[in-house]
């Protein structure tokens, strides 16, 4: 829970002055349109169905003339803040703030001045120069801010994506030329020791400065990975130190509502949780490719991205939620589609999203193909599909849904940042190919509790994420693990917290077709290489091997209330189902109709089913839904953009049929 003078957020809620509101807004640019025009696009905004606005604040453009100000358009109309603060006022709007010192937003600078913009972030000079900004900026936002009587600024973003940029500042770092940043990031880490750098970093470095980064990801071996994990460790501290930094100052100069950042969707400069731990909430700024083809697994990511800032952030919101597309983007996405738009927002509802901020949500110069353009005029086929995500929005009232799996998957973001964690995860492809919704664990918080974990990352795991998992498995949990387990440390120790068996070798380089049964249920087939083992701990697990015969390719063993189960093949779907129903776990919801995932979610009394197609073709579908969730015999199906009723299904077989066109999805309504 979080409230902070008006403003609160609790159970993925926000409340100002104790009014619910919904969390969905859009972003328009007062200083790139014409003032004359401003009242039209928030017309156009309004009877979309918006209550929020949000909008950049130029520190390059309002210092006009270096140490002079102005944010009331009396050097130009654009320049006018306070104006357009009290026009959104006297409009009926809250605000969302983003003051900088940085805003990027294709604007010369990334919206800083010339004289400030040679100094990174943290350079003292830099601080000096951004700190007399935000006190001049603060100043105007303040009489605005909802802890004051009739404010409507209830949030405010501190700087922008906050990223070292190497490629720029490398120099000031000390990661080219004289030691620097860095080099002190070194001592600090290994206590001023140089033989633990020399023994992590197998190097003979007779100095601190002499030690310098790899930038390259894809080296061999582990003393050079240990290399490149400090430099991502250098950024993310690196971040961590500005996000503190920028939250102290605007927090000195009165800004008493809370207080956001926006991340990257990845992870080379920011480490999400450090990043939580500086503010009030984060949110991910989310850019697909038109139609998720920029790769197969481009609709999975973005689905895992949101699940695990579900672990970080207490309203997990998208801050920048693509809207649009910037210039220089164009010539490689195209225009966004309609269909894109509702398969984005309701993919994202499914994932668990609880509010999103529309970027852009009107044109501006280097932004086009918003629903709404400059002169506050519609875009109809894009602006109809706003209006109607705006509605299932606020009909499904997604901070107070609760989703129902039993299912989570581990992702640790130090494996992805430095890309080592599988590339294509058999454990992430086989739960995503066969429609089996989950939560993410972040192996360094132990929060998510499922019923069933899979592991899904490589071969090396810190300390604490390993402590977390064997205590995750003590209270009850069922950890699965394949081929890819935890057998080192992040140093590249040997560290076998769980306790696990390794295998005794790998029966065949190249993949066999193996048949595994479990327990009474019928055995699957699978395509895989195959480790074998020699006595291993707990029950054992055989497979017939084709070619070979019966193997010992696994092992179950108790550890605490719940159970290990290691196996020395990969996944398909069809093993995963055999796991989930050897441990007593029917999906509550499950589309067979391959292609198309899958939630369901419930509030109070009733349940709500969101449905997608990321395929080319459109699909007849069947949802499969777990009986023992409704305590009913007939339950009627309504869709929850026309309000029809779909279907009445009859127990004892809930089985939803309907048709998703091509790259879309649908919601309904379960009574």
């Amino acid at each position: 829970m979080m409230n902070k003078s008006n403003v609160e957020i609790k159970k993925n809620t926000l409340y100002i002055r104790g009014k619910e509101v919904p969390f969905i807004s859009g972003e328009m640019h007062y200083w790139r349109l014409n003032p004359s025009c401003w009242k039209d696009c928030l017309n156009q905004i309004r009877e979309m169905g918006l209550q929020i606005v949000s909008t950049y604040v130029p520190w390059d453009y309002h210092e006009y003339k270096r140490g002079k100000f102005d944010f009331t358009g009396k050097t130009d109309a654009t320049r006018n803040l306070q104006g357009f603060l009290k026009l959104l006022k006297d409009e009926g709007f809250y605000v969302i703030i983003r003051p900088g010192p940085y805003i990027y937003s294709e604007w010369p600078n990334d919206g800083v001045p010339d004289y400030a913009h040679e100094y990174h972030r943290l350079h003292p000079i830099f601080l000096r120069y951004a700190k007399h900004y935000l006190k001049e900026v603060c100043e105007v936002i303040r009489p605005f801010l909802v802890s004051r009587k009739g404010g409507h600024v209830f949030l405010l973003q501190a700087d922008n994506e906050l990223d070292p940029w190497p490629d720029v500042y490398g120099q000031q770092y000390g990661l080219i030329g004289e030691p620097g940043m860095f080099q002190a990031f070194l001592k600090k880490k290994y206590h001023d020791k140089l033989k633990d750098l020399n023994e992590a970093w197998g190097a003979d470095f007779e100095r601190f400065d002499e030690a310098g980064p790899f930038f390259e990801n894809r080296l061999e071996g582990e003393k050079e990975l240990r290399r490149v994990l400090d430099y991502y460790e250098f950024k993310h501290a690196y971040t961590s130190e500005v996000a503190h930094t920028i939250v102290g100052f605007y927090r000195e100069f009165g800004i008493d509502i809370p207080i956001y950042l926006n991340l990257y969707s990845f992870f080379y400069a920011h480490d999400w949780n450090q990043l939580q731990d500086s503010c009030d909430l984060t949110g991910i700024d989310l850019y697909p490719e038109n139609e998720f083809h920029a790769d197969s697994s481009d609709h999975r990511k973005m689905l895992d991205k949101i699940r695990l800032l579900k672990t970080v952030s207490p309203l997990p919101f998208s801050a920048e939620f693509a809207s649009g597309v910037w210039h220089d983007r164009y010539y490689v996405s195209g225009t966004m589609t309609p269909n894109h738009y509702r398969l984005l927002c309701m993919s994202a509802l499914l994932a668990g999203l609880k509010g999103w901020n529309w970027y852009m949500l009107v044109n501006r110069d280097n932004w086009y193909a918003s629903p709404i353009n400059e002169w506050g005029r519609r875009r109809h086929e894009l602006y109809n599909v706003f209006q109607e995500m705006v509605s299932v929005f606020k009909q499904l009232n997604p901070s107070k849904l609760d989703k129902l799996t039993d299912v989570s998957v581990t992702y640790n973001t130090m494996q992805h940042a430095v890309r080592t964690a599988p590339k294509e995860s058999a454990i992430l492809h086989s739960l995503y190919d066969g429609d089996f919704d989950y939560e993410i664990f972040d192996t360094r918080k132990n929060e998510v509790a499922k019923k069933v974990l899979f592991y899904s990352g490589n071969q090396w795991l810190d300390q604490k994420s390993q402590e977390n998992l064997l205590a995750y498995v003590k209270k009850g949990g069922n950890l699965i693990l394949f081929r890819n387990f935890p057998r080192k440390d992040d140093h590249f120790e040997l560290l076998n917290t769980l306790g696990l068996h390794d295998p005794f070798g790998v029966l065949f380089e190249f993949q066999r077709k193996v048949s595994l049964k479990l327990g009474k249920f019928e055995p699957v087939l699978v395509t895989s290489s195959v480790c074998t083992f020699q006595s291993p701990p707990g029950t054992p697990i055989y497979a017939d091997v084709d070619g070979v015969g019966r193997q010992l390719v696994g092992y179950i063993m108790k550890q605490g209330k719940g159970t290990i189960f290691h196996l020395g093949i990969e996944p398909n779907s069809q093993l995963i189902e055999l796991i989930l129903k050897y441990y007593n776990l029917e999906e509550p919801c499950r589309s067979l109709t391959k292609g198309v995932q899958s939630a369901i979610f419930k509030r109070g009394s009733k349940h709500f089913v969101i449905a997608v197609n990321n395929g080319d073709e459109e699909k007849t579908v069947a949802i499969r839904l777990k009986v023992s969730l409704f305590k009913k015999k007939k339950i009627i199906v309504r869709d929850l953009v026309t309000h029809e009723k779909v279907q009445t299904l009859h127990s004892p077989d809930y089985l939803l049929s309907t048709n998703i066109p091509r790259k879309d999805g649908r919601v309904f309504e379960l009574v």
